[in-house]
């Protein structure tokens, strides 16, 4: 039976996705299978996050919506094809009674802090079960004493799980925890449900309003979005759109380029002028993090309680006598290292966490080759040295390198597709031209 429903419910989704029409020279967007990590991923492969708040700007989601925000450039893309869908709408050109919104206003997208808000919630869900499930088994929490038992024990708890659980700035925004909205380049223009639920909506959406379907297609385009197939009601702003245009210093500029030359950026520089390398920050994530939550444990639980032996003596037979001693745990903060040991510690952590969280298998004598050449970075080239290594071994972002297809995966035509693997093929004969061996996309469970 259950063999039977979960067949049934792959085949109606697999039917959805290659029925789905295609309309000649319109593109759309993949959420679930070819674009998990956009908006999330630079073009190096490496995780990234929104620079700061100063780069949204409020988007149009009417006087209920409460406060919706998109990247300044989407925000005007979206509200310039707003208008201009209205005056279609006006002039009966198209069908103000289907399932697309005529007078689109946005139900979903970024908001302030969405990321740090997000993943302080998803890390107190885990530091709650590591506390009330982890600790309370097999006298667990009387072996932290300090700040350093406390990451220790932490890290025991962690370890068997983060490839479904990741813990690190850096897996958690690659991950499905992550909501893709925190991009700043997507939104939603109705207050549909996802899932498999929501297969008949899709089909609601490109067979009962048809034409609609066209004219929106090819709309969306024009202000430089893409339709997620997934869910129509999802547009998505192309970064790519209108990328030939502007390479070829054309006068004719298209689709988003109109808007992201507004703020002076395009497509080869919108990720480091808007975007932050996540794991560039993994340090100082990781200590304010693991210092943040031993201080709550301290605050809830600040005595421990340690089991004493002594031998007693009665008048047939020595025997062994068991008693408890409750002591203060050690204050919140590092006492007992310099600043740079400190480092060094979190700098091993967060290779033992990045390493199981891509999946990548690795012995005790690996790790400790990893360790090694980790710390020689550190100390002969800096803290950020240290951090890119990190990376580079566990980003494992073969896409990203254009290796494997994604159509517009930020916008790589047929052509350079089939350069760039041609010349990555030749390369991988070469290992000294390559830096990992490193397969499949990390944290997508």
């Amino acid at each position: 039976m259950a063999k039977n429903l979960t067949e049934a419910i792959f085949n109606s989704k697999n039917n959805l996705y290659e029925n789905f029409p295609e309309i000649n020279g319109i593109k759309y967007f993949d959420l679930e299978r070819r674009h998990q990590h956009y908006g999330r991923v630079d073009l190096d492969g490496d995780a990234v996050f929104l620079d700061d708040t100063s780069n949204l700007k409020q988007i149009f989601s009417g006087p209920t919506g409460g406060a919706q925000f998109a990247v300044d450039f989407v925000s005007e893309a979206f509200r310039d094809m707003r208008l201009n869908i209205k005056k279609m709408r006006d002039a009966n050109f198209i069908n103000n009674n289907g399932y697309f919104p005529t007078n689109l206003i946005v139900r979903k997208s970024q908001s302030f802090g969405d990321l740090n808000f997000s993943y302080d919630a998803y890390i107190n869900k885990i530091y709650t079960n590591f506390v009330d499930n982890y600790l309370s088994a097999n006298r667990r929490a009387e072996k932290i004493k300090s700040y350093k038992d406390f990451v220790f024990v932490f890290m025991q708890y962690l370890l068997p799980n983060l490839k479904y659980f990741p813990i690190t700035k850096t897996g958690y925004i690659t991950s499905i925890h992550c909501s893709p909205f925190v991009s700043g380049l997507m939104i939603e223009v109705a207050s549909e449900r996802h899932g498999l639920g929501s297969n008949s909506r899709v089909l609601n959406y490109v067979s009962d309003d048809f034409p609609n379907f066209v004219f929106f297609s090819r709309e969306l385009k024009k202000f430089g979005f893409l339709m997620d197939r997934n869910a129509p009601w999802r547009f998505v702003f192309n970064i790519a759109s209108g990328i030939i245009p502007y390479r070829e210093n054309s006068e004719n500029v298209l689709g988003a380029q109109i808007y992201m030359n507004r703020f002076g950026v395009n497509y080869d520089n919108i990720f480091p002028f808007y975007f932050r390398k996540a794991h560039l920050e993994e340090l100082l994530n990781m200590k304010n993090l693991l210092l943040s939550l031993y201080q709550s444990f301290y605050i809830q639980f600040p005595t421990y309680e340690e089991a004493r032996f002594s031998k007693s003596v009665s008048d047939r037979c020595f025997g062994l006598k068991y008693s408890t001693e409750r002591k203060n745990r050690a204050l919140p903060g590092v006492k007992d290292m310099t600043e740079d040991q400190h480092d060094e510690m979190i700098l091993k952590a967060i290779l033992k966490l990045r390493l199981l969280e891509a999946e990548i298998t690795h012995d005790k004598y690996e790790f400790e080759g990893y360790i090694k050449e980790l710390l020689s970075n550190k100390r002969l080239f800096g803290l950020e040295a240290a951090l890119n290594y990190i990376n580079g071994l566990t980003k494992g972002f073969l896409v990203a390198k254009f290796n494997i297809k994604g159509d517009y995966w930020y916008g790589k035509s047929d052509s350079n597709f089939e350069e760039t693997r041609q010349e990555s093929l030749d390369n991988a004969v070469e290992p000294s031209l390559v830096d990992y061996s490193l397969t499949g996309t990390k944290s997508t469970q």
